[in-house]
C-alpha cells in the first residue's frame, strides 16, 4: 500500500498503542521469526491497524517484533471498524507477514464471544459467516481441553514453519481440520486424546482416525446400553463389563441390531454374566435413601419380584384419650401424611419405577390402604402392568375398636401386578392357601421390634408369615426380590431365610438401622 494512499495511514510512535484487541493468542515463536526478518530486510511499509483510541486490532505479532527490536515508530492505519474481529480476520488474510489463522483461532474466538454472552446468530452476523459455520466452530468446545491443546500445538508448530495461506491444514505430521474433529466431539475425553495424539504423531492417517472414532462411538453406545441394563450396581462389575465391550467383540452384533433389529444374544449373555457375578458378591443389598432417587440407579428389567408396603396415607393428628389405657396416637409421622394430590402422584411414580426395573413376567404385591385400592390398581394398569386382582391379609387378632363407632379394620389390602412379556412365576399352593386371602395374627412377641423404651418401633410392621406366603407364591430361591419401602426389614429377612436375593430401600434412618441389624444378623 503506498504511504500516501489515504490520510488515515500515518507514522505514529509505538507508544500510541495503549491496548490490544485479542483475536487469538500471541505466538512467541512467530514473533521471533518476524524479528529475524526485520533484522534482515528492515521494516516493511505494511501498517499496524489501530483505532483512534489506540486499540491495536491488526498486526500484534509485528508490534511485538518492532518493540523487541527497539523500533520506536511505524506506520499505523487509524480506523474504527464496526467489527474488530471481522476486520482482524480480513487483515490477516491480506497480509503476507501475518501469522495465518487456523480453525483453532476461529473456534476459540467463537468460544470467547459466547462466554461473553454473545449469541451464535450475533456472531455469525458480525463475522459474515453462515449459522452452520458458526455452530460448527461452537461445537468444537465439546473436545476435551487436553485433546484440544494437542490440536492447537500441532497447528501452531505447522504455522511457525510455513507462510502464505492458512494451513487448515495438510502437512507431513497431521491432517487436522474442523470437519475431521467433528467426528470426536461426542467421544469420551480419553478417547479424544488418544486419537488426536496418534494423528499428530503420524501413527494413523485421517481415514484410520475416522474408523477408530466410529468404533469408539459404537462401543460407547453399547456400554451405555449395558449400564442401563445393570443399573448403578457394583462399579467394579460394571467396569469389567465395559472393558469387555471395549475389546470390540460386540461391535458387529450391535450394528446388526441397529440396522436390522436382530437379537442381542451375545450382549444379553454378557449382562446376565455380570448380574450373576453381582448376585454372588451381593446377595443382600440394603440402601438408605429416597425411593425415587435410589430405584433410578437399578438396572432395567433386573428384578424378579416386588413385595413392598409403602405408606398408606392413614395418619391423622387425632389423639384418643382412653380411660383405662395409654393414649392412642394415630399420627405415624410426615412419611404417612402427604397431601392427597402428592400421594396419588407418588403411586403413579412407584408404578412406573417398578415397571422399569421388573423383568418381563415378574410379579409383585404392594400393600395399600383400602381407600386407594382401586386407584392404585388403575395407576399400575396405566403404567403397563397386568392387574391380577387383590390380596387380603386377614388379622386373626385385630384388637378391639377404640371408639366403638365404626367397624374395626381386620384386613390389609394389597394389589397383585405382573409385567407382561414372559411367563410368570406363580407357585399355586392348593386350597385354601391358593385363595386371595391369608390369615395370621398381627406382628407380636419377639418378632415385633421395639425401641429401647419398649415402645413399638414401626406402627405397621408386617408379620413374617404374611410376607413368606407372598414370596413363596411369586418367586423361587435365587430370585432377586425388591422392597422399595423396606421399613424394619421383614421382606429382607424372609428373602434371606428362603434363599432369595434382596434389595431393600428405606429412607427413615431409625427404621433402616433396625432393618440392617435384622437382615444382616
Amino acid at each position: 500500500m503506498p504511504l500516501d494512499a489515504t490520510p488515515s495511514v500515518v507514522l505514529k510512535p509505538l507508544s500510541f498503542v495503549s491496548a490490544f484487541h485479542e483475536v487469538r493468542p500471541l505466538n512467541p515463536a512467530y514473533v521471533e521469526r518476524l524479528r529475524q526478518k526485520v533484522r534482515a530486510i528492515g521494516v516493511k511499509p505494511y501498517p499496524l491497524s489501530v483505532t483512534p483510541a489506540g486499540l491495536l486490532f491488526g498486526g500484534r505479532h509485528r508490534y511485538e517484533a518492532f518493540k523487541a527490536e527497539g523500533i520506536t515508530e511505524c506506520l499505523m492505519h487509524i480506523s474504527e471498524p464496526a467489527s474488530l474481529d471481522r476486520e482482524a480476520i480480513e487483515l490477516n488474510r491480506a497480509s503476507e507477514d501475518a501469522l495465518p489463522m487456523t480453525f483453532v483461532d476461529y473456534a476459540e474466538m467463537v468460544w470467547r464471544k459466547q462466554a461473553a454472552g454473545v449469541t451464535q446468530k450475533a456472531i455469525a452476523d458480525e463475522l459474515g459467516w453462515s449459522s452452520q459455520k458458526t455452530n460448527d466452530y461452537a461445537n468444537l468446545k465439546r473436545i476435551a481441553p487436553e485433546a484440544w491443546e494437542v490440536v492447537s500445538a500441532t497447528l501452531r508448530e505447522m504455522a511457525e514453519t510455513t507462510t502464505g495461506e492458512v494451513a487448515e491444514t495438510k502437512s507431513a505430521t497431521a491432517d487436522f481440520s474442523e470437519r475431521l474433529l467433528r467426528e470426536i466431539t461426542a467421544l469420551a475425553a480419553h478417547q479424544q486424546l488418544d486419537l488426536v495424539q496418534d494423528l499428530a504423531a503420524g501413527r494413523i492417517n485421517k481415514n484410520k482416525f475416522r474408523a477408530q472414532a466410529e468404533a469408539y462411538r459404537t462401543r460407547n453406545a453399547i456400554q451405555g446400553w449395558v449400564r442401563d441394563q445393570l443399573g448403578d450396581i457394583d462399579p467394579e462389575i460394571i467396569d469389567e463389563a465395559a472393558a469387555e465391550v471395549a475389546r470390540g467383540a460386540y461391535d458387529a452384533e450391535w450394528k446388526a441390531f441397529a440396522e436390522q433389529g436382530t437379537d442381542l444374544a451375545k450382549l444379553n449373555r454378557l449382562v446376565e454374566a455380570a448380574r450373576a457375578r453381582f448376585a454372588k458378591k451381593h446377595s443382600l443389598i440394603l440402601i438408605q435413601g429416597d425411593f425415587h432417587e435410589e430405584i433410578a440407579k437399578l438396572g432395567d428389567a433386573s428384578v424378579d419380584a416386588v413385595i413392598t408396603d409403602p405408606p398408606y396415607r392413614i395418619s391423622t393428628d387425632r389423639i384418643y384419650r382412653l380411660a383405662s389405657q395409654a393414649d392412642w396416637n394415630k399420627n405415624f409421622g410426615a412419611w404417612d401424611n402427604q397431601p392427597e394430590g402428592e400421594f396419588l402422584a407418588d403411586i403413579r411414580r412407584w408404578a412406573e419405577a417398578f415397571f422399569r426395573v421388573m423383568k418381563p413376567g415378574a410379579s409383585g404385591f404392594m400393600f395399600v390402604g383400602e381407600p386407594y385400592l382401586n386407584i392404585a390398581q388403575a395407576l399400575f394398569d396405566a403404567a403397563g402392568f397386568e392387574i391380577k386382582g387383590s390380596f387380603f391379609w386377614c388379622r386373626s387378632n385385630p384388637g378391639t375398636s377404640v371408639t366403638k363407632a365404626d367397624f374395626m379394620p381386620a384386613m390389609d389390602h394389597a394389589i397383585q401386578f405382573v409385567k407382561p412379556g414372559a411367563r410368570r412365576t406363580f407357585n399355586y399352593p392348593g386350597e385354601p392357601e391358593g385363595f386371595n386371602w391369608f390369615q395370621s395374627p398381627i406382628c407380636g412377641g419377639h418378632e415385633r421390634l421395639k425401641t429401647p423404651k419398649g415402645e413399638t418401633l414401626h406402627p405397621t410392621q408386617k408379620p413374617e408369615a404374611v410376607i413368606r406366603h407372598l414370596m413363596d407364591l411369586i418367586s423361587l430361591p435365587g430370585d432377586l426380590v425388591l422392597d422399595g419401602f423396606m421399613g424394619t426389614g421383614t421382606t429382607g429377612k424372609v428373602a434371606r431365610d428362603t434363599g432369595r436375593r434382596f434389595i431393600g430401600i428405606e429412607q427413615d434412618a431409625g427404621f433402616f438401622a433396625a432393618a440392617k441389624a435384622r437382615v444382616e444378623s
